[in-house]
């Protein structure tokens, strides 16, 4: 059905006028009582809690996540300072329960490997056929050295995640790994233990 907006439109019999402007009113109400306004998918505000995040040490790459957070909930691969200075990427899965959370794109590069100003490339994708695990992976770009983090805790990468059921699921590192401008890992780095979100 097409509605025509314009002069004519406003050309209403009094009884009619004074009965569709209460309607009017209560439907903007009801909008607004459902959320209408935004915060969560088609309307709805939906709550996530996660637990278990810890700061990351020399050589750690943690989760960071908040307590408390609306859907989407914002994931962070934090990591902390480095004994290397030739980070040149990371890659890593992060595995989920699909029937709890779904990956939100897109990914938002940190300012870990791009401190310097040398342009990264970054995907973050599922699988086809494996919706519960999400492929990451940020490299710097050309025929550069690497970098090191010396912050108490840099931003790798944000990873959206929105809710899809009630239900609480780990987010746990799977295929890590930091490699520097040789491709070589570096082993001195490591990733830390699984976080716990739940949706209810």
């Amino acid at each position: 059905m097409r509605h025509r907006a314009g002069a004519e439109g406003l050309s209403l019999p009094g009884a009619r006028a004074a009965a569709i402007v209460p309607l009017a009113c209560l439907c903007v109400l009801a909008l607004l009582a459902c959320g209408g306004g935004g915060g969560g998918h088609h309307g709805v505000v939906t709550r996530i809690t996660c637990g278990g995040a810890a700061a990351p040490g020399q050589d750690q790459v943690e989760f960071g996540c908040p307590a408390n957070s609306v859907s989407p909930i914002a994931v962070q691969v934090l990591i902390g300072p480095t004994s290397s200075g030739d980070v040149y990427g990371i890659k890593l899965d992060v595995v989920f329960d699909p029937a709890v959370l779904s990956f939100d794109p897109p990914a938002i590069e940190g300012s870990v490997l791009n401190q310097d100003g040398n342009p990264t490339v970054l995907e973050a994708a599922t699988q086809p056929g494996d919706p519960g695990r999400l492929v990451v992976a940020i490299t710097r770009q050309g025929a550069v050295s690497g970098v090191g983090a010396s912050g108490a805790q840099s931003t790798v990468v944000t990873l959206p995640f929105a809710a899809v059921a009630a239900g609480t699921t780990s987010l746990t590192f799977e295929n890590a790994a930091a490699i520097d401008s040789s491709l070589a890992p570096i082993t001195a780095i490591q990733f830390g233990a699984p976080v716990s979100v739940t949706f209810q």
